[in-house]
């Protein structure tokens, strides 16, 4: 009997309390179901729109991340969320095709399936796994529009200027939600916490905090444009502001580099 497999019910209840197996056991009995939803959903996928794994991938992120919003107790609502995500996320692939066909005619794109994955050592997949799944679980943590702004700039890579477009916010709001972001997200990988400035500081404080604002939202525009950013070469051309600076595009470069090593759910 101890080794009885639980329900989707007992395993929801328990991932819902913080139990870390009960949440890796609950994805891992949902991954058959989600890769087939989305080959159903691109069976008859045009050029331009991203492979079966790289969605796939993009609908095990999502909802792991968005697991704490999930209301619902029962296998069938778990189901049902998870075929609303496939769909959203599917739906917005398709998007992002039309968009990218705009953009950049003549342009034939790479379908992933078609072409040999990089092999990794077995150590090397283990690592950057756990890397990954640290990653995903510290950003689930941060205040909800900091998380969405990380996620659809940074692992999404949307143009800054169409996630604000999407939340409703200007791009400055976008850059200061990133950098507040960023720098909790540092704290919580690293487990080391910023001193608080003494309060006769505050003032250059704020003001450091403002200019490593802007400098990010120069950096995004460039990189939006499609410049490609030598981030030590960007940094000393911000010495005011090279620290928290240098903090957040390490942390953009870790994201990149989790997300290019193709780490699925």
């Amino acid at each position: 009997m101890g080794d009885e497999v639980p329900s989707v019910e007992e395993l929801i209840a328990s991932a819902r309390a913080g139990d870390a197996i009960a949440i890796d056991r609950l994805f891992a009995w949902c991954a058959p179901l989600l890769r087939k939803w989305v080959s159903q959903r691109l069976a008859n996928r045009q050029p331009g729109i991203a492979g079966r794994s790289d969605v796939g991938q993009d609908v095990a992120e999502r909802a792991f991340l968005a697991f704490p919003s999930f209301k619902g107790t029962t296998e069938a609502e778990w189901v049902s969320w998870l075929q609303r995500i496939v769909e959203t996320c599917t739906t917005q692939s398709f998007r992002d095709a039309g968009r990218q066909k705009r953009n950049k005619a003549a342009e034939t794109p790479l379908d992933e399936d078609e072409i040999p994955a990089q092999q990794m050592s077995p150590s090397q997949a283990t690592s950057a796994g756990e890397q990954w799944h640290e990653l995903l679980t510290q950003l689930s943590q941060l205040p909800e529009e900091q998380q969405q702004a990380i996620y659809l700039c940074h692992l999404k890579e949307l143009r800054v200027a169409e996630v604000a477009e999407g939340m409703g916010k200007t791009e400055a709001a976008i850059a200061s939600l990133l950098r507040r972001g960023f720098r909790a997200l540092r704290e919580r990988l690293t487990d080391v916490r910023e001193p608080a400035p003494p309060p006769a500081g505050a003032d250059r404080e704020v003001q450091v905090r403002d200019e490593a604002t802007a400098a990010l939202r120069l950096y995004l525009r460039r990189r939006d444009a499609g410049e490609r950013v030598e981030s030590s070469a960007f940094i000393a051309e911000h010495p005011t502001c090279a620290e928290e600076l240098r903090h957040m595009l390490e942390c953009i470069e870790r994201l990149q580099a989790l997300r290019a090593a193709g780490v699925e759910e």
